[in-house]
């Protein structure tokens, strides 16, 4: 059996393992091959590169996760934590000590914008910029002042300039249960999210390019309108009826900044917020304009959409 201690460069690793086998080896980049039984220690720093860190990693039978108080860099920790991770989910290996990996990736990959504030049936709001209530206080967003008239919790699963596919991530991995309404503000399908080099999660559409023309150096801007972008959103948005039809909670769908008008039709409790009164409101225009530069809708425009899906809401229920 081969028993493999894991962390950092440095002695104390070569002393965790010579605790555990007066015969502990280090493993390097010139005798990672072949390993025969036995107990070991070794680092990213000692075999240099990663194919060469996960095929050791593959070799042994016990892998003991030995990481140091303090890190000699932040990529080592990455790299290790990340390799140690994979090796025992796909690999099937046995790795003492994984309650110790952090994965901080992990965690960004996972992290949810709110979550459930009752035990009894709430409101869920999802959606982009306009749903989060940028130019507006946060008690004049039309998800706040639904929850006022409804008199039940809200929780807000929204964040500016977020996709479809973000929004539906969020609602099918949040604590909803029978007897929830759920009102999901569609956005528009050229938006996609981006993650890289364990940074913050960033949300990318067309705005994105007008601030930092640069951008596109990262992303190309051609990725925003191709089309599996609309492919991406009306799966994702099937998935979520599909979901919420399942718990029994109740879903509401608000057309608010959504090009997919014409298959909007098909779904179910579809409030389309560019019908109405068109001398007055149409997409490019709100009934009001609120206070940030980007001119988001203001507060008549919030509360009108609040009345609507309270109208919608009511006429279901009755």
């Amino acid at each position: 059996m081969i028993t493999l201690f894991v962390g950092d460069v440095g002695e104390y690793l070569a002393n965790i393992a010579l605790l555990h086998s007066g015969n502990a080896r280090l493993i390097t980049a010139k005798n990672c091959k072949n390993i025969r039984a036995g107990t070991y220690y070794t680092s990213i720093g000692d075999l240099v590169t990663e194919e060469k860190f996960s095929a050791v990693l593959e070799q042994a039978d016990v892998i003991i996760y030995s990481p140091p108080d303090v890190w000699s860099t932040a990529e080592s920790n990455r790299i290790t934590e990340y390799w140690v991770a994979v090796t025992r989910a796909f690999e099937d290996k046995t790795v003492v000590n994984a309650d110790r990996l952090k994965l901080p990736l992990l965690s960004k990959f996972l992290q949810l914008a709110d979550g459930r504030k009752t035990q009894s049936p709430q409101l869920w709001i999802a959606g982009c910029s306009i749903t989060h209530g940028v130019g507006v206080r946060q008690s004049e967003r039309y998800g706040q002042l639904l929850s006022d008239q409804l008199n039940i919790p809200v929780s807000f699963l929204t964040a500016p300039g977020s996709s479809i596919a973000w929004s539906a991530d969020q609602l099918l991995r949040s604590d909803l249960r029978a007897g929830d309404i759920v009102v999901w503000g569609l956005t528009t399908t050229g938006r996609i999210s981006w993650f890289r080099d364990n940074a913050d999660l960033k949300h990318i559409n067309i705005y994105t390019y007008m601030s930092d023309p640069g951008f596109d150096d990262h992303v190309k801007i051609t990725r925003i309108w191709e089309q599996d972008r609309a492919y991406e959103a009306i799966t994702k948005i099937h998935q979520v009826i599909n979901f919420c039809a399942k718990l029994e909670a109740k879903l509401y769908l608000a057309g608010i900044l959504m090009d997919l008008r014409r298959y909007s039709l098909d779904f179910e409790n579809f409030i389309p917020f560019y019908h109405g009164d068109r001398e007055k409101y149409n997409d490019n225009q709100f009934l009001d304009i609120g206070s940030d530069p980007e001119r988001h809708p203001g507060p008549v425009t919030h509360q009108w959409y609040a009345n609507k899906i309270l109208d919608r809401i009511n006429q279901i229920s009755s």
